[in-house]
């Protein structure tokens, strides 16, 4: 049968039964038990993110398809984050962009109206052919289905490295705003709902929950990969939006198809589904198909026998499918009918509650023997500034529209955070943010590091982040020392949020990421962090002679960073100080709402040296001497690529008032230097180093090499 359960779970769904499931029902449970929709290896952990905040309308505890937090004035925002990683491994194109639609059904299935989405993208190392087929393909896909759907991608994140080779991410997450008193549930709490399905089933995307459960076998798994029809998605979408007032939940037919989604709907009762009556693309399907199908652009709602014909004469205006094929029942067992005979008759609390487990760790420890950095200067510049990772990419949001819908404030690219305005008037920025090379030497800082850089980015347009989404993607987890990363990550991330009182409200486990020899990925937990505009937004501008300052202590802390990673620096990695990242924050919003500063960088990737090459990439040169960095060493080149948090470039008229704000909230702040007119030079302790070479990388590398690929 091709299951990719356990024996130990083979055997426990016996014991429940009493007796041995027929070869549908197995199918079934394989779908409804797979680690992509039952998170059996991961759920005990992600219970410690709860965290109770009277802004959450719908978190943790609620389990369903997207969160919802309250921004005031009776609205609230719906958040959600997806990947893609597998199908996007096999069809680029419509692995990714049927991640944009899944993600898309995961918001309006809380009523609300998609407005924004971002894209975080890894791929392998872009000198191997394959590698620029995967991203160029990924990002015609997200562009597809998003310019067609009329929602703006606004942001997002692309990095590369050899880890990914065989391995793609593709993550998404989704905002969408509704008042917070439409919001609709997931979930069902009575009996004599009808169960209406939109779309077509077909029979694209078979196991696909369960292809997603394990690792790439190398083979032809074309057929676990869903097709993406973003112009049925759109009419989903608007009919979704049109009916949302006339039906008491509503459900993305997502991973595991009708199998997890009439279960998870019924939420303890039971149902019926007469498996003829679903509209189905191709004739003749096997019946067994038909239920596990992930065929996309298809929505189930529970509604009430009176609004039935309503729900679906609002499709049937599209020509679109729409029918009748159940209702929920007061005895809770799920069963799948085909002309009257069961098919699968399964209990729901059996369905609803597979084994969970504790795999064993292990901490793979590394012995640092750390050394002074005797690198040289100029060539240490030129390698890490060229670096893919450094970038400018303008050719992937080129080719979204991003304004679309008229909501987009900043544009992509223009600043560490996106920004979108909202029904009420107010501002919500929003920031994605991972370190998969601080978490393969250290998950737990990095968990902690990477929901502190998210805050400080939002910290950098005038927002303090209000709420989260995670997604954690890891190789196998009954590999120990994978494991291991995976519960340490989860430590520091709930550490962190709890510092910053930010809830998530939802998020994604992605394991079995590794290559076809069972390699896996560096560990890539990711965030998605939203909060509101604080007042007065920054707009990034670079002005002649303003005055570059330098926010908070820098350190001797190379690990992990893209210093190391490419010169192989053995050295500690960074410890994250959330106190400093919190109230460096706080100064640079207290900056921008006194119009005291005309850019703010926070400092990560690269270090000193690439926040201050992103003001001269605007056409500018800065001077700075590296005597005024307030650091724990002396070396040039530990102090311009160290990563340690809680730091910001800035650049202001009033420098002073800066270092005085700094020190009224106990942390430090530094003239380092100036912005002049020497256009791409950095001078530092007064020797040039001219960057025009690199600088010239920066806009035209993305383009050059997809263009040669």
């Amino acid at each position: 049968m091709g299951l990719n359960l356990l024996p130990i779970e083979m055997d426990d769904i016996r014991k429940r039964l009493d007796r041995e499931p027929n070869e549908i029902e197995w199918r079934v449970i394989d779908a409804v038990w797979s680690e992509h929709c039952s998170y059996k290896s991961s759920k005990i952990f992600l219970k410690s993110f709860s965290i109770d905040s009277p802004n959450v309308i719908m978190g943790i505890k609620d389990w369903q398809d997207a969160g919802a937090v309250d921004i005031g004035d009776g609205w609230a925002i719906v958040i959600k984050v997806e990947s893609h990683n597998h199908p996007s491994a096999i069809d680029p194109f419509n692995g990714a962009a049927t991640g944009v639609g899944g993600i898309i059904r995961d918001i309006i299935s809380k009523g609300a109206k998609p407005i924004a989405l971002m894209d975080m993208i890894r791929v392998g190392n872009l000198k191997i052919r394959k590698n620029v087929w995967l991203l160029k393909n990924i990002i015609a896909g997200i562009a597809a289905y998003g310019n067609s759907i009329g929602v703006p991608v606004v942001g997002g994140e692309l990095s590369f490295d050899d880890t990914y080779n065989d391995n793609p991410l593709v993550d998404v997450a989704a905002i969408g705003i509704v008042r917070k008193d439409k919001i609709k549930p997931s979930i069902v709490d009575k009996a004599g709902l009808k169960l209406v399905l939109a779309g077509l089933t077909g029979i694209d995307g078979l196991g696909g929950a369960s292809f997603a459960s394990r690792k790439l076998s190398g083979e032809d798994e074309i057929g676990a990969v869903q097709i993406a029809d973003p112009f049925a998605g759109k009419i989903i979408l608007d009919v979704t939006l049109e009916i949302a007032d006339k039906v008491e939940a509503i459900k993305d037919l997502g991973g595991g198809g009708l199998a997890v989604a009439v279960t998870e709907m019924a939420n303890g009762l039971g149902a019926i589904v007469d498996i003829e009556k679903i509209p189905l693309r191709v004739k003749n399907m096997d019946p067994a198909d038909v239920i596990i199908s992930e065929t996309q652009e298809r929505m189930l709602y529970a509604v009430e026998e009176k609004n039935v014909e309503e729900v679906c004469k609002a499709f049937e205006e599209y020509e679109y499918p729409c029918s009748v094929i159940g209702e929920i029942t007061s005895e809770p067992i799920i069963k799948f009918r085909y002309f009257g005979k069961d098919l699968v008759s399964l209990p729901t609390n059996a369905l609803l509650e597979p084994p969970k487990f504790l795999w064993p760790i292990k901490n793979v420890r590394k012995n640092v023997e750390e050394k002074n950095v005797d690198l040289s200067l100029e060539s240490t510049i030129y390698t890490v500034l060229s670096h893919p990772d450094l970038v400018s990419k303008e050719w992937v949001y080129s080719q979204f529209d991003y304004e679309v819908n008229t909501s987009t404030v900043v544009k992509p690219g223009d600043a560490n955070g996106a920004v979108v305005s909202l029904p009420n008037g107010k501002l919500l920025a929003i920031k994605a943010d991972g370190n998969p090379d601080l978490c393969s030497e250290d998950a737990y800082e990095c968990g902690k590091g990477i929901v502190a850089e998210a805050y400080r980015n939002l910290a950098t347009v005038g927002a303090r982040g209000m709420v989260a989404v995670d997604h954690l993607q890891f190789g196998d987890p009954k590999k120990p020392e994978v494991y291991y990363t995976f519960v340490e990550a989860i430590r520091g991330i709930g550490e962190a949020t709890r510092f910053f009182n930010i809830p998530i409200v939802g998020g994604k486990v992605s394991f079995y990421n590794e290559n076809s020899q069972g390699k896996p990925i560096k560990p890539t937990p990711l965030i998605v962090m939203a909060g509101l505009v604080q007042g007065k937004l920054l707009k990034n501008r670079v002005e002649d002679s303003s005055y570059v300052v330098l926010l908070g202590y820098t350190r001797k802390e190379l690990g992990g960073s893209l210093l190391s990673k490419i010169f192989k620096v053995p050295s500690q990695v960074p410890k994250v100080r959330l106190q400093e990242d919190l109230l460096s924050s706080e100064v640079v919003i207290d900056a921008i709402n006194e119009e005291k500063i005309t850019f703010a960088k926070d400092i990560s990737r690269g270090g000193l040296a690439a926040s201050l090459f992103n003001i001269i990439v605007h056409g500018y040169g800065v001077e700075i001497s590296t005597k005024s960095i307030l650091s724990d060493t002396d070396n040039v080149v530990e102090n311009l690529f160290s990563e340690s948090s809680g730091r910001f470039v800035i650049l202001t008229n009033e420098p002073e008032w800066i270092v005085e704000k700094s020190r009224s909230k106990g942390i430090v702040a530094s003239i380092i230097g100036k912005v002049n007119k020497k256009t791409s030079i950095l001078t530092i302790d007064n020797t040039d180093y001219d960057l025009k070479t690199i600088v010239n990388n920066y806009f035209n590398f993305l383009e050059e090499v997809i263009g040669n690929g």
